[in-house]
This record gives structure tokens, C-alpha cells and sequence, in this order.
């Protein structure tokens, strides 16, 4: 069959928009009914056949759909053939469809509501975006070992950022260190006893700091603690020794080695290194490390970290509000930069019960013991506030501890060197406190010659086994001849002893 230049032209439109069609419906009835002057279908139910008409008439409702007219002057074999395109392929609403090669049997592809449900679920569908399942995305899914190589630089990647911070925060601490005071003596010059084998074999695999808290002048230790840190489990345990303590305290000032009198006497006397002297004498360790602050470095460091929660009782009531006040007058004679220099302002208190201290508050709690349990109750809440600052520095960020670090470090005097700081700082979150208890464990209130009401301890010898005991789990210890000695001088001079126990 031979076909004219006007037809052949003709059907090979109609095969391009056939296939087109195929490919995207969608876009080229859009297309159509953009383009079509009509508007688009009507909404007649007569539409198909108004059409189908059209088609074998050669006008399409008006509109060619393949984007072009028929020549004016075709021939009868051209309307025939349209004609018979029309006879064959014209659509009765009423008759079923089969399936062709122009879409899904009983479906228009001009009708939108197809379109909506079919083509518009398909573009929500793409809208939503793609599958999270690699096969259905089109991609290759990642083997065990490519999983596994991605998961081994996700961690790399965080441990870089985390040693990144570790760098910056000892270079933060390099930077701010000679604004720590410094010790004036060295670790050989702290006086230790002679031991026995079986007690340095004990302290071995711990790591034992004295902690001083100076008063407002610096020339006396309101605190004395031990921290005994077990190296492999960060367990630590604070022992509060009681400032009242009656016992030897030789004054390195005068080389008066038999001197007795409050523990807190030999700070007054002797400084930092006095102290340590009067704890390893009594006590049979080997302190070497000491770390002193004082009041207004606490109060800061608890600013900074938000105030601490105290359940301040009504027995206080009486007299918190004026150690608050007296607190604040001292803070700002001795604040640094001269009086009033940075001192953060405070209130008194409105009642007892469950509340958030801001740090001269803080330190005003620290300080009563007058009818709240005396140098026990004293003791015991100073305990109570360390732990509570160690639990939130523990949660705080990198930039709070360096903040921290920058307010405190003037306040602070220590022999532990740069290296020793930077050493236990990165296991800071490791550390927890397991136990704490004052010392002596069994002591009496009496007055004693000049040195005025005092805790007389009641066997000290006993007490100092029981100290070795629960630091190190040392149940062999028996105490050195200068610890007995120590013991007995202070029975003679007291005429209280281990018999004196009511427990």
C-alpha cells in the first residue's frame, strides 16, 4: 500500500505521539490540553463520541491532538482511512475496553481522575523520597565488610574530636598553670614514718591527696580531707580528719617536735607542709601531694556550676543568714584585685527545706557547726558539698571545667605538677566517691590545758588500723612505734583512752 507525502507525514506523527504517550501521559495530555483552544475535554458525557467524530471528520472536537491539521485538499483515501480508524477504534462508554498498547484496558488516558489516583499517588510517592532500602533505591547494598569499614571511621572520626578537645583543653590548662601558686617545698621534704614492708606494699596501686580549706586570712585549715583515689577503679574515698583533733603537731617553725595541740594548729604553724607532716605522723602515711583552697575559690567554682541543692534544716535557721552575711563581708576584704573585686552578691535564706545555695551561701553552710552537730556536723556537710561538686563537674561541658579552671587557679596553692594535673583529668568522669567518714572514729569533747575544748581520740593506735582498714583493705597493719607513742602521750596527757569507748 502506497501512501501520499501528506499522509505518510501524517502517520508518522501520530506513531511519535503514540510512543510519547506511552512514555509520559501524563506531561503530553497536559500538553494537549495547554495547547488546545477548547480548554481541554468538556465535561459532556458526549465528549469520547464528539471525538470520535472529530477523528473521522479530521478535526478532533477542534483540536488536533498530534499537533497538526489536515490538509484541506486530502484525498478520499485519506478519509477513508480516518474513517476507518474511527469506525475501528471509536469508544462507546457502554461497551468494555480491552487491553492495548495505549494503557490499562478500561481506562481513558485523558481522564484526570485517573491521573489523580494513579499518576498523583506516584508523584507523592517521589515527593516523600525514596526508599531507605538500598535495593529499592537502586543501589547496591553495602556488604558486611563496607558496613563494617564505615563503622570503623565513624568511630575514628569521634575519637579524633574527642582527643581534639583533650588537646585543646591541656593547652587551655598549660596556658592558665602559672597562675597556680606553688608549693615552696618538694615531695623529699614531707616527713613520712618508718613503715613496715607489709603497710608501703598496701598503699601501693592508690593514690592519697590532702586537701586543705583555708579560712579568709590563709593561716588556718577550716578543712583538712584525705582523698584516696584507687588507681584501677577511680573509687574514691574522703576521710574529713576533725579540726579540733587533739594530737601531735610538730611546729617546723621552732623544730619543736613534741608539741600537741588541734590538728588545724599545724597549718597555723607550720603552713601546707606542716599539715602534711602532722597527717603522716599520726596516721602512719606516706602524703606527698597536697592541694590547698581557699574559701572564695568554693564559692566560685559553685557559681559556676549552678549553685548546689542543700536541705538546709530548721535547727540552721538561727544562724545561717549571719555566717551568709559575715561571708560575704570577708569575701570582699580578701577578694582578688582588692576589696569587692569580682565578689558575686547574695541573700540571706527565706525558710529551710530542699534548695538551690548559690557558692557564698554554699560556703556560709560549709562553716556553722555552733548546735548543728559541732566539728562532726561541720565535717560532715563540708563532705556532703565536695561530693556534690565532683558529681556536676563530672556532667559538665569542656568549656564550663576550663571556665572553671581560669576562675579558680589563682586560688589555689599545690605540689602537684603540670604533668600530675593532666594526668588524672581525662579519667574525671571515671571518679566516684564510695565512701566517706571522719576521723578519729571514736573521740570525746574535753578541755585540755591551752589548747581549750578539743576531741580527744579514744585509742588512737585502734582507730589509725581501722583508718588503714577501710583506705586500703590492709587487715595486717599494725601501727608503727611513733603512731603508739603518739597514742599513749596523749593518754597520759588527757587521762582518756580506748577503755573510754561507750560503742
Amino acid at each position: 500500500m502506497k501512501y501520499r507525502d501528506d499522509e505518510y507525514e501524517y502517520e508518522s506523527r501520530r506513531r511519535n505521539m503514540e510512543q510519547r504517550r506511552r512514555v509520559r501521559p501524563d506531561a503530553e495530555m497536559t500538553s494537549q490540553r495547554r495547547n488546545s483552544p477548547a480548554g481541554g475535554r468538556t465535561a459532556s458525557s458526549g465528549t469520547r463520541s464528539t471525538a470520535s467524530a472529530g477523528r473521522a471528520s479530521g478535526t478532533r472536537g477542534g483540536a488536533d491532538p498530534y499537533g497538526t491539521r489536515r490538509a484541506a485538499g486530502s484525498t478520499s483515501g485519506a478519509r477513508a482511512s480516518s474513517a476507518g480508524r474511527s469506525a475501528s477504534g471509536a469508544r462507546n462508554a457502554s461497551a468494555p475496553r480491552t487491553q492495548t498498547s495505549r494503557g490499562r484496558a478500561g481506562v481513558d488516558p485523558y481522564d484526570r481522575s485517573y491521573q489523580a489516583g494513579h499518576y498523583g499517588e506516584t508523584g507523592q510517592r517521589k515527593r516523600q523520597g525514596a526508599p531507605q532500602d538500598a535495593e529499592r533505591r537502586g543501589k547496591r547494598p553495602l556488604s558486611a565488610k563496607a558496613k563494617k569499614k564505615r563503622r570503623i571511621r565513624r568511630i575514628l572520626f569521634a575519637v579524633e574530636g574527642i582527643l581534639l578537645l583533650v588537646v585543646l583543653g591541656g593547652l587551655f590548662v598549660i596556658s592558665k598553670w602559672d597562675k597556680i601558686q606553688k608549693a615552696t617545698f618538694g615531695k623529699k621534704d614531707v616527713h613520712v614514718n618508718e613503715l613496715s614492708e607489709n603497710t608501703i606494699q598496701s598503699m601501693e596501686g592508690y593514690r592519697t591527696i590532702a586537701i586543705f580549706g583555708a579560712d579568709e586570712e590563709g593561716s588556718h585549715s577550716d578543712v583538712i580531707m584525705i582523698a584516696n583515689i584507687d588507681n584501677k577503679t577511680k573509687e574514691v574515698t574522703l576521710t574529713s580528719v576533725l579540726r579540733d583533733t587533739y594530737w601531735n603537731v610538730p611546729d617546723i617553725s621552732n623544730g619543736i617536735e613534741d608539741k600537741y595541740a588541734k590538728a588545724n594548729n599545724a597549718y597555723h604553724t607550720g603552713g601546707d607542709l606542716g599539715a602534711l607532716n602532722a597527717l603522716n605522723k599520726n596516721l602512719d602515711l606516706n602524703i606527698t601531694e597536697y592541694v590547698t583552697v581557699n574559701w572564695y575559690a568554693v564559692s566560685q567554682v559553685v557559681d559556676l556550676l549552678d549553685g548546689m541543692e542543700i536541705d538546709v534544716p530548721e535547727t540552721m535557721m538561727g544562724e545561717i543568714n549571719g555566717y551568709i552575711t559575715n561571708t560575704q563581708q570577708e569575701a570582699r576584704s580578701w577578694a582578688p584585685g582588692g576589696p569587692g573585686k569580682g565578689v558575686k552578691g547574695t541573700t540571706q535564706i527565706d525558710g529551710p527545706g530542699l534548695q538551690t545555695l548559690d557558692g557564698l551561701q554554699t560556703v556560709a553552710y560549709c562553716r556553722i557547726r555552733h548546735g548543728n552537730g559541732g566539728d562532726d556536723g561541720r565535717a560532715q556537710r563540708q563532705r556532703e558539698v565536695v561530693t556534690q561538686i565532683l558529681e556536676k563537674a563530672k556532667k559538665a561541658s569542656p568549656a564550663k571545667l576550663l571556665q572553671i579552671c581560669e576562675a579558680v587557679f589563682p586560688e589555689v596553692r599545690t605540689n602537684l605538677t603540670l604533668a600530675d594535673v593532666l594526668a588524672l583529668a581525662p579519667d574525671i568522669g571515671g571518679y566516684k566517691i564510695v565512701s566517706q567518714f571522719p576521723f578519729p572514729y571514736h573521740q570525746i569533747d574535753a578541755l585540755v590545758g591551752s589548747s581549750g575544748s578539743v576531741k580527744v581520740p579514744l585509742g588512737l593506735a585502734d582507730d589509725v588500723t581501722q583508718l588503714h582498714l577501710d583506705l586500703f583493705g590492709d587487715d595486717k597493719y599494725v601501727p608503727s612505734e611513733t603512731v603508739q607513742k603518739i597514742s599513749n602521750k596523749i593518754e597520759d596527757l588527757t587521762g582518756y583512752s580506748a577503755e573510754d569507748r561507750t560503742d
